[in-house]
C-alpha cells in the first residue's frame, strides 16, 4: 500500500501502475484502496468498475459511501442513493448526511432537508451551511420580486427594475430543481409581475423556467393562457412554436409560428420558411423567405431563396409510382396498429418530405420497442425537423446500447456502431449532463473514435492522469486527429517510449499543412529517432525542426515563448555524435553568441575539443557543465575530460 501511495503521489502519478498494488489491497478491507481504485475508474468514464470498488469499501468507510451514493445519484438510481447517504451518514460522513439531506429537499421532503443540514452545519460542514444559505437565498430573492412588483404599480421606472429581477429567476433553474419548495413561490411572481407589467413577457419566462426544471406540459399550458391572454403579442406564439419544434411536433410549431408571423414577428417568418423548405413545400419557403426579408435587416434570406430554386431544379423528395401507389394501402394497414406497416410508409413519407405525417407513423411503430425504428425516428426528428439533442436522446439511446454491445465482442468495431455511441455522448454534453456525456464519449475513444478520443484524452489531462490522456490521444490520432498524435507523441518522447512515439509523430507532421502548430513534431520526431539511436534520421528531422521553428514559435507567447525549445541544441549534440564536428561547432557558435551560459553548447563545444586532443578548451567549456568546478584539475589530459564528460552527458 505504501509503494501504491508513493506512485500516486506527485503531479505525475502512476495510475497504471499503481491499480495492481491497489486491487488486493482494496479487496482485503482497505477503504484507501477502495476508495482510490473507484475514483480512477470513475474518471476513466467506467462506471461500473468504480461502482464495484466503491462497493468494496462502502459498508464499513463512509468516503467510499459517500462516492458509491454521488455515482448512484448521477446515474438517475435516487433510491440506491439515499441508501448509501443514509448508510454513509451512520459511519460518521458529513458529505453524506449533507448530500442525503439536499435529496431529500429535491423530494419535496424540506423540513425534513433543513433539520439534518444544520445538524450538519453544527458539526462543522460548510457545504450544509451554504445549502442553507442558497435556501434562503432563493425565498428572500422570490420575496424582492413580489416587493418590487408593488411599488412599481406606482412607478414606470420601478417597473424596469422589477421585471428585471423577476426575469433572473430563470438563471436559478438549476436551484429550483434541486430545491422545489420554492419553484411555487416563484411562479405565483411571474403570474403577479405579468398583470402588473400588462404583457405576456413574464409568462414566457414563466414557461422558460418550467422548461428548465423538465415540467413540459405546464411549460406549454403557460404559453397558450400568454397567448389568449395577450391576443396582440406575438412573443409568446414565437416562443411556442420554437418550443415545439425543439421537441419535434412539427404541426404545432408551424401553427404557433404562422401566428407569431401573422402578427408581425420576423424571426417567425424566417422559421416558417426553413419549416417550409424542409418538407419541400417550395413556394411557401418562397413566400416566407421574402417576407422575412422584407422586415429583417439580413441578407440571409437571399440565401434561402436560392435553396429553394436549387430543389426546384433538383427536387430531391421524389417517391416513384410503385411506392406512390402503396401508401392508401400502407395507412390503413397502419392505421388498424400493424407497427410494420407503419415503419414502412414512415419511410415513404420521410423520402417524400411529409414530416409531420412521417413522425407520426414512427412514434406509432416506435411503440413496437425495435431500436432501429427508433433511431430511424430520432435521426428524423434532429437531423431533418430541428429537435433538440436532449429531446430525442430516448430514442437513439436503445440502438446506442445494441451498438455498444456489438462493437465490445467485435474483433474490428464498425465505425458506424462508434459514431452513434459518440453521438450519443454529444448529445448528453448539449444537454450539459456531463457525468453521462464521460461514459459516452469514453466509450466511442476506446472504439477508434478520433474526436471522441480527443475529447477524452484532454479530460483525462485535466483530471492529472496523464497515461490514460496519453492512450486516449493515440487512439484518437489512429482516428484521423492529426493534432493528438503530437500530443500523445511528445508525451511518449518525454517518457523515452520513442518507438511508440514515432507513428504518431508522423500522423502530426502529414497535418502540419491544416494545422500549422504541427511543424513542431519535426522537433519531437527527432529526439523521437535519436531515442531509437537512428541518428542520421535524428538528424535530419532535427535540421528540419530548425527550419520550420519560425512557423513553431508563432504558437507560443508570454512566459511560454521564453521557455520554448532550441532545436539547434539538439542537433548540435546529435551532429557531434555523428563526428560531424565543424557543422555541430558552426550551431554552437551561434548558440553561445546569443546566450552565453548555454550548457547545452558548453557540452558539445567540450565533447569536441576533448576528442581534438585541446583539454584547456575542453576545461573552459565544462566549467559551464559540472557540477562541482574543483574536478576540472589543472594537468588533465584529454582522456580525462572525455571521462568526466561521459559522467554529465545526458545520453
Amino acid at each position: 500500500m505504501e509503494y501504491a501511495r508513493f506512485l500516486m503521489a506527485g503531479p505525475s502519478k502512476d495510475v497504471d501502475g499503481a491499480v495492481p498494488w491497489l486491487e488486493p489491497a482494496a479487496l482485503a478491507g482497505d477503504a484507501y484502496a477502495a476508495r482510490t481504485l473507484a475514483i480512477m475508474m470513475r474518471d476513466r468514464g467506467e462506471y461500473e468498475r468504480a461502482e464495484h470498488w466503491y462497493r468494496a469499501g462502502a459498508d464499513h468507510d463512509g468516503g467510499c459511501a459517500f462516492g458509491l451514493a454521488t455515482l448512484l445519484e448521477r446515474s438517475g438510481d435516487l433510491a440506491g442513493a439515499a441508501e448509501w447517504y443514509d448508510r454513509g451518514a451512520a459511519l460518521g460522513s458529513l458529505e453524506c448526511e449533507t448530500n442525503g439531506a439536499i435529496l431529500l429537499a429535491g423530494q419535496h421532503r424540506t423540513d425534513e432537508a433543513v433539520a439534518r443540514l444544520e445538524e450538519a452545519q453544527r458539526k462543522g460542514d460548510h457545504v450544509a451551511g451554504e445549502a442553507l444559505s442558497l435556501m434562503d437565498g432563493l425565498a428572500a430573492e422570490i420575496r424582492e420580486c413580489d416587493d418590487l412588483l408593488d411599488q412599481a404599480e406606482q412607478d414606470q421606472d420601478d417597473l424596469d427594475i422589477a421585471l428585471d429581477t423577476v426575469r433572473d429567476l430563470g438563471d436559478r433553474a438549476e436551484d429550483f430543481r434541486r430545491y422545489p419548495r420554492y419553484l411555487d413561490d416563484a411562479l405565483s411572481v411571474y403570474d403577479k409581475a405579468a398583470e402588473v407589467a400588462e404583457d405576456d413577457a413574464p409568462l414566457v419566462w414563466k414557461a422558460l423556467l418550467l422548461t428548465k426544471v423538465d415540467r413540459w406540459n405546464d411549460a406549454q399550458s403557460a404559453l397558450e393562457k400568454a397567448a389568449e391572454r395577450f391576443p396582440e403579442s406575438a412573443f409568446a406564439p414565437y416562443v411556442h412554436g420554437l418550443m415545439q419544434r425543439e421537441h419535434g411536433d412539427l404541426d404545432k410549431a408551424e401553427s404557433w409560428l404562422r401566428r407569431a408571423a401573422d402578427l408581425g414577428r420576423p424571426e417567425a417568418m424566417w422559421n416558417l420558411a426553413v419549416l417550409s423548405l424542409n418538407q419541400r413545400r417550395l413556394d411557401e419557403a418562397e413566400h416566407w423567405y421574402t417576407a422575412y426579408g422584407e422586415r429583417a435587416d439580413d441578407k440571409d434570406f437571399e440565401a434561402g431563396l436560392e435553396r429553394v430554386e436549387e430543389y426546384r431544379r433538383r427536387p430531391d423528395n421524389l417517391v416513384d409510382e410503385a411506392d406512390e401507389a402503396r401508401l392508401p394501402e400502407l395507412r390503413t394497414a397502419a392505421g388498424s396498429g400493424d407497427v410494420s406497416a407503419a415503419a414502412d410508409l414512415a419511410r415513404l413519407l420521410r423520402h417524400k418530405r411529409a414530416l409531420p405525417e412521417a413522425v407520426k407513423w414512427f412514434r406509432l411503430a416506435a411503440e413496437d420497442g425495435d431500436p432501429r425504428t427508433k433511431l430511424e425516428l430520432g435521426e428524423l426528428l434532429y437531423d431533418i425537423c430541428g429537435a433538440d439533442a436532449e429531446h430525442v436522446i430516448e430514442w437513439f439511446l436503445p440502438a446506442a446500447e445494441a451498438a455498444y454491445e456489438r462493437a465490445s465482442t467485435a474483433p474490428v468495431a464498425d465505425p458506424g456502431d462508434a459514431d452513434l455511441i459518440e453521438q450519443i455522448g454529444r448529445f448528453y454534453l448539449n444537454a450539459e449532463d456531463e457525468f453521462k456525456a464521460e461514459k459516452w464519449l469514453r466509450r466511442a475513444a476506446r472504439l477508434g473514435h478520433g474526436t471522441a478520443a480527443w475529447w477524452a484524452g484532454s479530460r483525462s489531462d485535466e483530471y492529472g492522469d496523464r497515461q490514460e490522456a496519453e492512450r486516449m490521444w493515440a487512439l484518437a490520432a489512429q482516428g484521423g486527429v492529426a493534432w493528438c498524435g503530437w500530443l500523445a507523441g511528445r508525451s511518449m518522447v518525454r517518457r523515452e517510449a520513442y518507438t511508440e512515439a514515432e507513428p504518431l509523430l508522423r500522423i502530426a507532421w502529414e497535418g502540419r499543412e491544416e494545422q500549422e502548430p504541427l511543424h513542431e513534431a519535426a522537433y519531437w520526431l527527432g529526439l523521437s529517432l535519436r531515442g531509437q539511436n537512428r541518428l542520421d534520421e535524428a538528424a535530419d528531422w532535427l535540421r528540419t525542426a530548425v527550419e520550420v521553428h519560425p512557423s513553431v514559435r508563432k504558437g507560443y507567447s508570454g512566459f511560454m515563448a521564453t521557455t520554448l525549445f532550441d532545436p539547434r541544441s539538439d542537433l548540435a549534440d546529435v551532429l557531434c555524435d555523428l563526428e560531424l564536428d565543424d557543422d555541430a561547432t558552426a550551431l554552437v557558435d551561434a548558440l553561445l553568441q546569443q546566450h552565453p551560459k548555454h550548457r547545452v553548447a558548453h557540452r558539445v563545444a567540450a565533447r569536441i575539443a576533448a576528442r581534438r586532443g585541446d583539454p584547456a578548451t575542453a576545461r573552459a567549456h565544462l566549467q559551464h557543465v559540472v557540477d562541482d568546478p574543483t574536478e576540472l584539475r589543472e594537468g588533465a589530459t584529454a582522456e580525462d575530460l572525455q571521462r568526466l564528460f561521459n559522467a554529465v552527458h545526458p545520453h
